[in-house]
C-alpha cells in the first residue's frame, strides 16, 4: 500500500524451472474484503483458463482465507511459516517466563514428524501448561492443517514454506515504480518488470544450454542429475549428494528381499533426530524418507541418496526426475518437430533448435542403448552424415580457391598490360601552406630549465648566481 492511492497491490508469484521467482499476475485492489479477494480469485482464474493452482502460500489474513476456500476448494492453503514464526515470538513469552521447558517442548510439537507424534505432544502440552481452549496456540491448534509439517508433507510446494518471494517481487517493483507513479504509468511499468523477469529467465535457460555440470563425484547418479536438470536446480540436487557421500550413517532397522527400512543421520546428530528411509526394489526402485523433501520440494534428499548409493543403485531413477526442475518445463519435451523455416532462418540456428536437436538426439541413444544392432546403425548413419559434411566442405572450399586462382590470374594479366608512370607535377592538397610553422606538442618542445632556489628560469640551483651571493656572505 506504498503508491499513492492507498491501494493494495497483489501479486501472485511463483518458482519456474530454475528456482527464480516468476510473476503470474498481479492486481491493485480497493480494499482487502472478503469479496475483494473473491472477485481476485475469480479473474485470476480466467487468465489461467480455469487451471486451479495445486497449493498456495498466504498470511493468515482470515477474508483471505474464506476466498480461498471457496475459490479455490481444492487447492491446499498454507499459512507462511514467517509470519507465524513472528507471531510466536509475541504469544508465547507469558510461557516460555513461567515454564522452563515450554520452549523446548514447543519446538518438538512444531517439528514433529507425524501427525500421531504432533497429536500427543499437543495433548501433553495442553495438560501439562493448562493451555487455554481461546488462547492463541488452541487457535493455531485448530487451524494446523495450514502450517504443521506432518499435515504438509504430501503437497508440492517447490521448496516455498513463506510468502518472501511475494515480498521480494514487491521490493523488484521498487526499481520500476515509486509512490508518485499514476496508474497508467504503472501498468507499462508493470510490464517492463515482466520482461525483465523474463529475460532473467531466458539468460538461465541460455547459461543451463551451453555449460556443463562440474560433478563432485565419479557416480552416474550425479551425472544422470547433471544433464537432466537446470544449472540451478543441479546446485541443489549437488549439495544434497556431497552430503550423503561425505557425513551420513544409518542403523538398519528391517530388512527382507523386497523392502529394507533404514534410520539414518549424520553422527554429531542425536539419533533420535535422523530419518526413516524406506528402499523397496520390487518391480521399480522406489525410496521414501520421513522427511518429505522429494515430496514438498522435488529433489531427493541427502538420505535417500545415501540409501540409493548404498543398494548400488546405478542411475537416478526417471521417476525422481520432475520435468518442472529441467528445460522441459519451458521447452516440451518429447516428439519436438522443427521446421525447415525455424532452422533455416535468417539469424541462424536458434538456441531452441539446438536443443531441441540435442534432445531428439539424446532420447535416439537411450532408446538405442540396449540394443547392440540399433547403436551399430546409428553409428553407422552418422559417420556418413559426417562424411557428407566433411565432402561438402572440401567441395566448397575448392571451388572457393578455384574462383581465386582465376581471379589472380586475371589481375597479373591485366597488370602485364598496364604501366605506371610518375605524376605529372605537384598536386594541389586542402593541407597547411608551406610557409606555417607546425605548432609542437608540449613533449616536443623544449622544457624550460627551473632554479629550485631562486625559481627563477634559465639556469639550475648550481648555476644561480643569488644562491652563490647568499653563500659568500654567510661565509664572511
Amino acid at each position: 500500500m506504498t503508491n499513492k492511492f492507498k491501494m493494495p497491490f497483489s501479486p501472485f508469484t511463483g518458482v519456474n524451472h530454475h528456482g527464480q521467482s516468476i510473476i503470474f499476475g498481479g492486481a491493485l485492489l480497493e480494499n482487502e474484503k472478503e469479496e475483494t479477494f473473491e472477485w481476485l480469485f475469480k479473474h485470476f482464474l480466467k487468465c489461467m483458463f480455469d487451471k486451479y493452482p495445486n497449493a498456495i502460500i498466504t498470511d493468515q489474513d482470515k477474508a483471505m482465507g474464506n476466498a480461498i476456500k471457496r475459490m479455490f476448494p481444492n487447492t491446499r492453503h498454507r499459512f507462511c511459516s514467517w509470519h507465524i514464526r513472528k507471531h510466536e515470538t509475541e504469544h508465547l513469552r507469558p510461557y516460555v517466563s513461567r515454564y522452563s521447558d515450554f520452549q523446548e517442548t514447543h519446538r518438538k510439537w512444531v517439528n514433529s514428524d507425524t501427525i500421531e507424534q504432533f497429536e500427543a505432544t499437543w495433548e501433553d502440552m495442553r495438560i501439562k501448561y493448562e493451555l487455554e481452549s481461546n488462547c492463541w496456540i488452541s487457535d493455531m491448534y485448530n487451524q494446523r492443517i495450514h502450517w504443521a509439517k506432518p499435515f504438509l508433507k504430501d503437497i508440492f510446494f517447490a521448496g516455498m514454506t513463506t510468502t518472501g518471494r511475494s515480498e521480494s517481487i514487491n521490493s523488484f517493483f521498487d526499481g520500476f515504480v515509486n509512490s508518485k507513479t499514476m496508474l497508467n504509468e504503472f501498468v507499462v511499468q508493470y510490464d517492463k518488470v515482466v520482461e525483465s523477469r523474463r529475460a532473467t529467465e531466458e539468460d538461465e535457460d541460455f547459461k543451463t544450454m551451453n555449460s556443463r555440470p562440474v560433478l563432485s563425484s565419479v557416480h552416474p547418479i550425479e551425472a544422470k542429475a547433471g544433464q537432466c536438470y537446470t544449472r540451478k536446480m543441479f546446485d541443489t540436487f549437488k549439495k544434497e549428494w556431497t552430503e550423503a557421500i561425505t557425513n551420513l550413517s544409518h542403523n538398519t532397522l528391517t530388512k527382507t528381499t523386497e523392502e529394507s527400512t533404514y534410520k539414518v543421520g549424520q553422527l554429531d546428530v542425536d539419533k533420535k533426530y535422523w530419518r526413516i528411509v524406506t528402499f523397496r526394489s520390487l518391480n521399480q526402485v522406489s525410496v521414501t524418507c520421513s522427511c518429505s523433501m522429494y515430496e514438498t520440494n522435488g529433489i531427493l534428499c541427502k538420505h535417500s541418496l545415501y540409501v540409493m548409493k548404498k543398494k548400488n543403485v546405478q542411475e537416478l531413477p526417471s521417476h525422481y526426475i520432475l520435468p518442472r526442475w529441467t528445460l522441459g518445463a519451458r521447452y516440451k519435451l518429447g516428439s519436438v518437430s522443427i521446421g525447415l523455416g525455424e532452422i533455416n532462418n535468417e539469424n541462424g540456428v536458434s538456441a531452441y533448435t539446438l536443443f531441441c536437436v540435442r534432445l531428439n538426439f539424446t532420447k535416439l541413444i537411450e532408446q538405442s542403448r540396449n540394443s547392440p544392432s540399433e547403436i551399430q546403425k546409428l553409428n553407422s548413419m552418422l559417420i556418413n552424415l559426417l562424411d557428407d559434411q566433411a565432402n561438402r566442405k572440401k567441395s566448397v572450399s575448392s571451388e572457393n580457391a578455384s574462383q581465386s586462382f582465376c581471379m589472380g590470374v586475371s589481375q597479373v594479366d591485366m597488370m602485364s598490360q598496364l604501366s605506371v608512370c610518375d605524376p605529372l607535377g605537384p598536386t594541389t592538397t586542402k593541407g597547411r601552406p608551406k610557409l606555417t610553422i607546425r605548432i609542437k606538442s608540449s613533449l616536443e618542445a623544449p622544457k624550460k630549465r627551473t632554479c629550485s632556489y631562486c625559481q627563477g628560469f634559465g639556469h639550475y640551483a648550481t648555476s644561480c648566481s643569488k644562491r652563490k651571493a647568499d653563500e659568500s656572505l654567510q661565509e664572511t
